[in-house]
């Protein structure tokens, strides 16, 4: 079975084995905005890869860098804008070269008719 990176599909409890936190820890992650778990109908977390991902690089900034969770919180910050950008970066890139294609075909010489 195959599961996209955005779905929200892992318990606390197996997150927590999978990035070595206690569940505490990343309720606590939670609480501060760091991450945003899917909520079920009975109000259970469910997490995503992506979740997964956050969870990780929260951890090695606090442990390797030594933040605290407001600079946790700006580095999430300025790390999503990054993110951002790049797709912005991206899109633009990709107009940029479906134009200078179409006005090439547009300058290319017509074939002569008799």
């Amino acid at each position: 079975m195959n599961f996209s990176e955005h779905e929200p599909v892992f318990t606390i409890s197996i997150v927590a084995r999978r990035v070595s936190l206690h569940p505490q820890t990343i309720r606590t992650y939670e609480r501060a905005g760091l991450i945003d778990p899917h909520r079920t109908d009975s109000n259970i977390r469910l997490y995503s890869g992506r979740d997964i991902e956050r969870l990780l690089q929260i951890k090695e900034w606090i442990e390797d860098l030594g933040l605290n969770l407001a600079g946790v919180e700006i580095m999430t910050r300025l790390s999503d804008r990054v993110a951002e950008l790049e797709d912005r970066v991206n899109e633009l890139t990709m107009e940029l070269v479906r134009r200078r294609a179409a006005a090439s075909r547009r300058s290319l010489p017509r074939p002569e008719r008799d």
